[in-house]
């Protein structure tokens, strides 16, 4: 994306118990920002914060307080999908599913920043998933539902087993943990799974890598009808105002499509691989990633931008598709692999479980406090 004079550069600090360096993931004290266009303006009218799941690894909470941007970020072993509902946030690691919970009462009373966050969310359930490398997911009710890419199948996870099976693609006709599909994707809408994503249509152990490039689809679900085909690595479809948009990350593209006939229609072409897509007041929050150096040559089509390409997000008009600003991540971040909108939050903090280990947050039904450590001085003698 062209820059322009009305650029934004910030340099903020990634903050967390821990330190910045361990929450960003470098040894650099600070995240560096850029604005392109009306990005922090446009969340700012919305007053609204963005969870963003990100590579090296971890959770960011970003938000604008004053004009300003907020970063709070913790470190969680290998984040992928998310969800949020309400008080609660689902993020997949690599071996667990943990949900968090936002001890709103008690954030402007957080000993590390008193009367700053108007948001801390904490760990609150853990559940022991295995390496399922867990993608788009979501909470239906008291469950979450996610899309199982290594058994080839979306799942519900809600302690009862590990995971449990409740649609696979009909081509797909055996089950273990070989990612046959690669499927990574569902648009959830009005209480149903409508639509998902994969990057080939195969049934042998990891058979979509030989066709990654163009073999992507869009199926019904729970038909399995293809809907669309010839994808650049889709993710992430949705159904917004009744519209179907999926993501064709090989391309950076934000894709429109016709479920009936399967014609496309590109919404926006972005500077980055996409990957992770939220609707808020008629905005679309796109996230963007480079391509990763170490996977080498995959033949996608925006190997030949690679130079260019940025890790942020992208706020689009979802109306017309107008980018209406951009914000990329200069150090810190390589990818976004998730986007998910936190309404009514501006400064909001995450712990991980370290973290909230060493002030921990009690809530109950008559109240709530952070439990401080005793100094070791203020300690009875024995």
């Amino acid at each position: 994306m062209k820059q322009t004079d009305e650029d934004k550069a910030a340099d903020t600090p990634a903050r967390g118990t821990d330190g910045a360096s361990a929450v960003s993931g470098i040894d650099e004290p600070f995240i560096h920002l850029r604005d392109t266009g009306r990005f922090l303006d446009v969340l700012a009218s919305l007053k609204c914060s963005l969870a963003l799941s990100r590579r090296p690894s971890g959770v960011a909470l970003l938000g604008v307080d004053n004009g300003v941007p907020t970063l709070s970020a913790c470190l969680l072993p290998r984040s992928m999908g998310m969800t949020v509902s309400g008080n609660r946030l689902a993020v997949a690691t690599i071996h667990e599913l943990m949900i968090f919970a936002n001890v709103s009462n008690l954030a402007p009373l957080y000993p590390a920043r008193p009367n700053h966050y108007d948001a801390v969310f904490v760990p609150r359930v853990s559940y022991y998933t295995g390496d399922l490398d867990l993608h788009d997911m979501v909470f239906d009710r008291h469950i979450v539902l996610a899309v199982n890419t290594r058994y080839s199948c979306i799942s519900v996870i809600d302690g009862y087993f590990n995971f449990t099976p409740i649609w696979q693609p009909p081509f797909v006709t055996d089950f273990g943990p070989d990612d046959r599909c690669h499927l990574n994707g569902m648009a959830f809408h009005d209480g149903k799974v409508r639509y998902a994503t994969a990057l080939g249509e195969t049934s042998t152990p990891f058979g979509w890598r030989k066709q990654m490039a163009t073999g992507g689809i869009v199926m019904e679900v729970p038909s399995g009808r293809i809907v669309a085909s010839g994808l650049s690595m889709p993710h992430s479809p949705r159904l917004i105002g009744g519209r179907l948009f999926v993501l064709e990350g090989g391309r950076g593209h934000v894709l429109e499509i016709d479920a009936a006939s399967g014609a496309k229609r590109v919404v926006a072409a972005l500077p980055g691989f996409t990957h992770g897509l939220a609707e808020y007041g008629g905005v679309l929050f796109v996230g963007l990633s480079r391509l990763r150096d170490k996977r080498g040559p995959q033949g996608l089509p925006i190997e030949s931008e690679s130079t260019s390409l940025v890790a942020g997000v992208a706020a689009l008009d979802a109306r017309t598709g107008e980018v209406l600003g951009t914000l990329q991540f200069e150090n810190g971040v390589d990818e976004v692999f998730d986007v998910q909108v936190m309404p009514n939050i501006l400064r909001g903090e995450i712990l991980s479980p370290w973290q909230w280990a060493e002030t921990p947050s009690i809530a109950t039904m008559k109240g709530g406090f952070w439990q401080q450590r005793p100094r070791e001085e203020d300690e009875p003698a024995s």
